[in-house]
């Protein structure tokens, strides 16, 4: 009898998996249903060995691990019992639930579990893997650039023909501009994130000491042309204060851009009341901020577009828990949140995402109280806590993710996630600190 011993490089199957994801949308622009098999297929074999690894050689050695993994156990916990329960309470086949629910973590939930990938890498390849990391987003940043630059000089329509095929030019976005520039897809695949993702390159850089780098993210998010971002820029450069022990200017800026506020909010509103064109940019990206607070809890009404009546998705959570109290410790279940007609002309309709311009009320919907409690501690309470008493760029990425989740759901782009995921490892999963203190 004969047998033959197979190695796998995990090395360079997580180096090949990265690298896919940064020309992912490049990618699905020229083959779209393959790309995305491929990039599920690299995803899926890697946190299989990943996990291998784990229950074979990993040691929990801190409770906030303890806490990250119950995380993850009850997001998977969700979308098993969602499998089993919805034939029955829809009358519908195991195989059509079994289905959607895949899907639905296919785009959204393994998101959340990209930290594990890192596990099987001993500290020697997570310095190599870091170092190809960091010229791969230098890559991304470089292409933001060169993207807007290039729409400006009048080459936004190939951009349009050549993202069409990919599935992430949707019609309102062609010829969009915001602030005179261009609303670009960049390799994140989306002008509302992709700025989201250039303040995450930042804060890489400098965590890898490369202040050049740094300002070209800086210059990256401006051309993103992202409100979101620019806000979340904003937040983070009060954060790097705190961690930079800038106290006297943290209450200064503090101070000022409370000043700045109320006083471009009262220019807003007398441009509103004086039926003035001017400052048409200034008058719009101060409208899409108050328009963010106002359409929370409100809609328009359809005879009346310049009125607002009670409809938007705050509301519709609050309406909804206060006729099912006992749901709001584990949520409503998994929800979908692919092609709305897809959705909406199935059993599954009820269970359609509760909005994606606010993601964060979503997940409280999906996962309840506990869920979203876990959330807070795993991407926001952790690492502002480690931010606090480390000297690591990298704790600011998990925050700034959070910040993200009070817009668009950051989780459905793997190459914001895989950004993330990166730090959360180096959170809860990295045991090199441990053995460097033990040594």
């Amino acid at each position: 009898m004969t047998s033959s011993t197979y190695h796998l490089n995990y090395y360079n199957l997580i180096k090949v998996t990265i690298f896919f994801l940064v020309i992912g949308n490049l990618a699905r622009s020229v083959i779209k249903t393959p790309s995305a098999i491929i990039e599920l297929f690299l995803l899926l074999a890697l946190l299989f060995f990943a996990i291998l690894y784990a229950v074979q050689n990993f040691t929990i050695t801190k409770s906030s691990t303890v806490i990250f993994f119950i995380f993850l156990f009850y997001l998977l916990l969700h979308t098993i019992s969602a499998t089993i329960i919805r034939p029955l309470s829809l009358d519908i086949s195991f195989f059509s639930t079994l289905q959607f629910n895949l899907l639905e973590f296919r785009i959204s939930v393994i998101s959340y579990f990209l930290p594990l990938i890192f596990l099987p890498l001993n500290h020697k390849n997570i310095l190599k893997l870091e170092h190809f990391f960091y010229i791969l987003l230098k890559f991304a940043i470089v292409y933001t650039i060169f993207e807007q630059i290039t729409s400006l000089l009048g080459f936004r329509g190939f951009y349009e023909f050549a993202y069409s095929n990919s599935g992430v030019v949707s019609g309102n976005q062609i010829g969009a501009k915001s602030l005179g520039m261009y609303r670009i897809w960049g390799l994140v695949g989306s002008p509302q994130l992709l700025g989201v993702f250039h303040v995450m390159t930042l804060f890489f850089m400098l965590h890898k000491h490369d202040n050049f780098w740094a300002k070209l993210s800086f210059i990256a998010i401006i051309l993103s042309t992202s409100k979101t971002a620019y806000l979340i820029m904003i937040a983070a450069g009060f954060l790097y204060l705190l961690y930079r022990r800038k106290y006297a200017l943290l209450l200064f800026s503090s101070i000022l851009f409370i000043i700045l506020t109320i006083f471009l909010f009262n220019f807003y509103y007398y441009l509103i009341e004086s039926n003035s064109d001017n400052f048409s940019a200034f008058q719009k990206f101060i409208g899409s901020i108050i328009g963010y607070g106002l359409n929370i809890m409100n809609v328009e009404e359809v005879s009346r577009p310049d009125r607002f009546i009670p409809g938007g998705p705050l509301y519709k959570l609050i309406m909804y828990y206060q006729a099912n109290p006992l749901e709001i410790f584990l949520g409503k279940g998994l929800t979908y949140s692919f092609q709305d007609t897809l959705i909406s002309d199935s059993p599954f309709a009820k269970y359609l995402y509760l909005t994606s311009d606010f993601y964060i009320l979503t997940f409280f919907d999906q996962y309840g109280a506990f869920g979203t409690i876990l959330l807070i501690y795993i991407f926001l309470i952790y690492p502002l806590k480690k931010l606090l008493t480390e000297n690591s760029y990298l704790n600011f990425i998990p925050i700034i993710f959070f910040m993200s989740m009070f817009h668009y759901p950051p989780q459905i782009s793997k190459l914001m996630m895989i950004v993330v995921a990166y730090p959360l490892w180096n959170l809860y999963l990295s045991q090199y600190q441990n053995v460097k203190k033990t040594n």
